[in-house]
This record gives C-alpha cells, sequence and structure tokens, in this order.
C-alpha cells in the first residue's frame, strides 16, 4: 500500500511540474498560453505518466544513469503522445519532433533533473544537521 502512496505522490509532482512547464512554455514560445479543461487534463496525464515513470529510479537493480536515459525515453515518449494532439488541435500548429524540440525537451528535462538533484542533496544535509544536533545533545 505504501508504494500506491508514493506512486500517487509522484504523478501528483509530475502534473504540477507538467502544468508548470506547460505554461511557461506556452508564455515564452507563444504571446497566449490556453489552459482550457481539455488542455489542462492531457496536461496532468502526460505529467502524471511522467512522473509515475519515476518510480523506475527507486528499482535497486538498475543503475542511476540507465534509469534516468529511460526516465529520459519515457518524457520523450509522452511528449510525442500528449503535445503533438494539443498544439495541432487547440493551437493550429503541427508540433513535430526535430532536432530542435528534442534539444529543447532535453534543455528543460535537466533543469527539472538539476532542480530535484539540488533539493535532494538540500534534504539530505538538513538531515544530516538534525542527526548532528542530536547527537550532541545525547552526549
Amino acid at each position: 500500500m505504501r508504494w500506491l502512496i508514493e506512486l500517487l505522490q509522484r504523478m501528483i509532482i509530475g502534473t504540477e511540474i507538467g502544468i508548470t512547464c506547460y505554461v511557461w512554455i506556452g508564455v515564452s514560445c507563444y504571446s497566449s498560453v490556453k489552459v482550457t479543461l481539455p488542455i489542462a487534463a492531457e496536461i496532468s496525464l502526460m505529467g502524471a505518466m511522467i512522473g509515475g515513470a519515476t518510480f523506475i529510479f527507486r528499482i535497486p537493480r538498475i543503475n542511476y544513469y540507465l534509469a534516468f536515459l529511460i526516465h529520459y525515453l519515457i518524457v520523450l515518449a509522452a511528449s510525442w503522445i500528449f503535445l503533438r494532439p494539443i498544439y495541432r488541435i487547440y493551437y493550429g500548429v503541427n508540433y513535430q519532433f526535430n532536432f530542435e524540440s528534442l534539444l529543447f525537451i532535453a534543455a528543460i528535462y535537466l533543469i527539472i533533473q538539476l532542480v530535484i538533484r539540488f533539493m535532494q542533496i538540500n534534504d539530505v544535509q538538513r538531515v544530516n544537521r538534525r542527526l548532528k544536533q542530536r547527537q550532541k545533545k545525547n552526549h
């Protein structure tokens, strides 16, 4: 049951990141961005899929770098599945996966991964500080 709760948490975080990225990318690339209920639902599904896929990092038999590559491929697949119809239907733009779009997705992915990694390092340092404080109190 605990794994299901963790999976749902990851899916919610993925949805939050997905919606935020969609809005920021839409604002930076287009003069206006549409956030209708169908678009929000599709972006939420994409984010949940990507967030749920982060569960791959929890599998101990898989090397971190291999998990990173697999997750990135899942991100590309989810982007291909969800972004093409969204841009075609709602913006009238034929979203194509070319070298430029792959670089754009890679850059966003790396920025998100760096932020997450920084947050993880910060959490570990905070826990270590608290452990040291408890050790000092106990001695």
